[in-house]
């Protein structure tokens, strides 16, 4: 006699995953543990026949998991034991791998426990009655061949047996089966009261009634992952999912005992392929109409849609009688024959008392448990042998104190937002830092009252909020808060929403992280100074003027302003005559002569050698440019007797107005520019504003003569 499999082998290198999975099957099973695919090999080497399942992850040291079932389908070790891989991988590569080698199913940490526990316990019931029926067939094929009336027996059993397993694949009870073959039974018969046309004898009625119950096998062959969906199937799953009628057609042509009674077999059939064909022709998968559906299939059809509606799937919660009766009869589960959908109306206020009756079978309800607990232990697993809620609890702790450590350590603070419940729980760091409560009741309100943000931030955060969507669930956001010392500080907050699965289009909570950028920020800023500045005079440089410059016409101003190129006449010989170190010394005190002269609205800056561009804003008198170049050409006299640089030094200056001159910043600094060379053409020590009539001049011979200069 096969020894019953009572191990479940949990193949994972994290304790804690592992002691989740223990906590969800040691009442049930006995646990053998991995941590690697080397020891989860040499465990199935020694209890291939006991493991009823292996969950198994993928990505682990010493062998992967991959690369552990290659070894065991090379050993034949999991020929007759079902494998789910649980894992974060979710590239398509490694979960495709995984279905080639055997693989029955996928889950994806994090996983819900409840789904998992059931996905496996129906598994394991599947693998059990697949080999029961195997059995049972080969038991019955010999009888089969003395006595019909023993084939009509094992027919019923064999039925019996396939729809229990797509039940326990779709997370149905022996239930909904029975009911199904209720339902068929007192249509056919209520209908062909209603209508000689569709008058049947009691063994036609009994073989369809039978023949309603293989009506999803076919959905043996759909993946766990669609057939247990608590969501919306996608467009692409929805595919896949239709092919079940297909499938199960392909099935019932496999078993050749079902053949040999003709007739029933095209009950089995065309029930399998056509109960969800619609009377309207919107069905599938031949997209039949009217009469062309046979009425057994359509009346299976209503019976499955009207179980559906009042029964509890793991997609929807269960309807009452009397909507799921008015949703029929409106055409909101598609289209029906009028004649079935009058026949089903009649009989519909009598259904909740007849299905919930003793009449047919009784429903068969499949457990699996044993008694035997004692756990196995080894050199090459870790058994089970600590209480399992001390264990899981022990190691959540222990996970929840390193996450702590390591957010404190970067300083970040982690917050939680509770939609429903407006409600705000921010880590401890929060309080260290801002002073606030950890907790914040009336969020919305509170947000805006005593949150330590600037308005401006808060705003711009409250707009990207407002635009999150299960599609696009995250950003990004860099703000300035104000600590518990009063000062301001940036931080880059981190934000991601959580959507309800099953109610499409409702947030659920937003999660969060601020990161502390005040040092890169202001690293940035300086990194930006330096490189916007100029190393000699400490002035801005070209770039930083040119930018401002952009900056200021991009402004929704009207006042007048003057862009001026100033050049310091003579200022080679200063260098020839007296070295480098002294002219630098010498231009450094002409800077501070221009700057003086300036006001503080003003830009100055040094776009290189003995060049400058001043940028003047708010111009009330077009004189304005001239008075300051006058003043300046004193002053920088001055300079040149002071320092003994025995030659004189003067300025050529050249100036532009916005916006008589132009709005765009290189038109502005080109006429500036061709300005200035019309002054040193002009013989230098002088102030030229442009006009149109230097146009006329060829401006690059301009150019060519004060550089010869």
């Amino acid at each position: 006699m096969e020894r019953q499999k009572d191990k479940i082998l949990i193949v994972d290198d994290v304790e804690l995953n592992r002691a989740i999975l223990c906590e969800l099957f040691a009442g049930d099973y006995e646990i053998l543990e991995a941590d690697n695919g080397k020891t989860a090999v040499e465990l199935m080497e020694q209890h291939h026949d006991e493991i009823a399942i292996v969950l198994m992850d993928i990505v682990m040291p010493v062998m992967s998991g991959l690369e552990a079932l290659e070894i065991m389908n090379a050993k034949g070790l999991i020929a007759k034991t079902p494998v789910f891989l649980i894992t974060a991988e979710s590239s398509n590569d490694a979960i495709s791998k995984g279905f080639r080698l055997g693989v029955v199913d996928v889950v994806l940490k994090p996983f819900n426990p409840d789904n998992i526990c059931q996905r496996v316990n129906n598994i394991i019931e599947l693998y059990r009655y697949r080999y029961k029926l195997e059995k049972l067939v080969q038991e019955q094929m010999t009888k089969i061949e003395k006595q019909n009336e023993q084939l009509r027996n094992f027919n019923v059993a064999m039925i019996d047996t396939l729809s229990t397993i797509v039940e326990f694949r779709d997370c149905e009870s022996g239930q909904h089966v029975q009911r199904i073959r209720q339902l068929t039974k007192i249509m056919l018969k209520e209908l062909g009261r209603q209508n000689a046309e569709y008058k049947m004898s009691d063994k036609t009625i009994e073989d369809i009634s039978m023949a309603a119950a293989l009506h999803d096998i076919g959905k043996i062959a759909i993946p766990d992952y669609i057939l247990n969906k608590p969501g919306r199937l996608t467009a692409e799953e929805f595919a896949i999912m239709k092919e079940h009628t297909l499938y199960g057609c392909e099935i019932l042509e496999s078993i050749d005992s079902l053949k040999q009674n003709k007739e029933q077999y095209r009950y089995h059939y065309n029930i399998c392929r056509w109960h969800h064909e619609k009377w309207d022709g919107s069905g599938y998968p031949d997209g039949l109409i009217g009469k062309e559906i046979p009425i057994y299939a359509q009346i299976v059809s209503l019976a499955d849609c009207y179980d559906a509606l009042t029964s509890v799937r793991c997609y929807k919660g269960a309807f009452t009688h009397e909507e799921s009766v008015q949703m029929i009869e409106k055409g909101e589960c598609g289209a029906f024959s009028p004649d079935l959908l009058q026949c089903f109306l009649k009989i519909a206020p009598g259904l909740p008392e007849i299905l919930q009756s003793d009449d047919g079978l009784p429903a068969v309800v499949y457990h699996y448990q044993h008694p035997n607990t004692e756990k196995f232990s080894g050199k090459k697993c870790y058994s089970c042998d600590m209480d399992k809620n001390s264990r899981v609890a022990r190691l959540l702790e222990i996970e929840r104190e390193k996450q702590k450590a390591l957010f404190a350590l970067g300083g970040d603070i982690i917050f939680d937002y509770d939609v429903e419940k407006d409600l705000i729980i921010f880590s401890d760091e929060y309080k260290n830092i801002f002073g606030g409560e950890c907790i914040v009741t009336n969020a919305k309100k509170a947000i805006y009252s005593s949150m330590p943000i600037l308005q401006e931030d808060l705003q711009q955060l409250a707009e990207l909020t407002k635009a999150l969507t299960e599609e696009n669930s995250g950003y990004v956001k860099d703000v300035r808060l104000i600590n518990k010392f009063g000062e301001e500080k940036w931080y880059r907050i981190h934000i991601n929403s959580i959507w309800d699965k099953e109610n499409y289009g409702v947030m659920l909570s937003i999660v969060g992280r601020m990161v502390s950028i005040d040092k890169m920020k202001r690293e940035i800023g300086l990194w930006k100074r330096q490189a916007e500045s100029d190393a000699l005079t400490k002035l801005g440089n070209r770039a930083y003027g040119e930018r401002l410059l952009q900056q200021m016409l991009c402004e929704p101003q009207k006042e007048k302003a003057a862009v001026m190129f100033l050049d310091v006449d003579n200022f080679k010989m200063v260098n020839d005559r007296h070295g480098h170190l002294f002219g630098d010394e010498v231009l450094c005190r002409i800077a501070n002569e221009i700057s003086k002269e300036f006001r503080i609205d003003d830009i100055v800056c040094r776009i290189g050698g003995d060049e400058f561009l001043i940028i003047m804003r708010n111009i009330k008198d077009s004189r304005l440019p001239l008075m300051k170049a006058d003043e300046l050409r004193a002053g920088i006299e001055k300079i040149g007797l002071e320092a003994d640089v025995q030659v004189p030094l003067s300025i050529s200056v050249g100036v532009s107005f916005y916006p008589v001159d132009g709005t765009d910043d290189a038109v502005l600094l080109y006429k500036a520019d061709k300005a200035l060379y019309e002054a040193k053409k002009r013989g230098k020590n002088n102030c030229v504003i442009y006009s149109k009539e230097l146009e006329n001049e060829p401006f690059m011979s301009q150019i060519t003569a004060a550089e010869s200069e």
